[in-house]
């Protein structure tokens, strides 16, 4: 089973559209919100929204510290689904 998580920091401007594509996609995920991680937690070193499947990146970035940062760009939809096939 694919482990699939949406990872976004609360204000995210993208969280909202990047979750309804892959609620559109139909693939089950989980919600990770920075906001609820201790400081220090390696989710917290990724943009918002990242997104990652059996813990490999396919959306997003991995930044150097957990100041936080945005994903300027959404993928367009066959470009997301064309990934989590990968």
């Amino acid at each position: 089973m694919e482990n699939i998580k949406l990872v976004y920091f609360g204000g995210c401007p993208n969280y909202k559209s990047v979750k309804k594509l892959l609620t559109r996609i139909g693939v089950s995920f989980d919600e990770i919100n920075q906001d609820d991680l201790s400081d220090g937690h390696p989710l917290k070193r990724f943009t918002s929204p990242t997104i990652l499947k059996n813990e490999k990146l396919i959306f997003g970035e991995k930044i150097s510290d957990a100041s936080g940062g945005c994903s300027i760009r959404i993928p367009e939809r066959w470009e997301l689904e064309r990934k989590l096939r990968g």
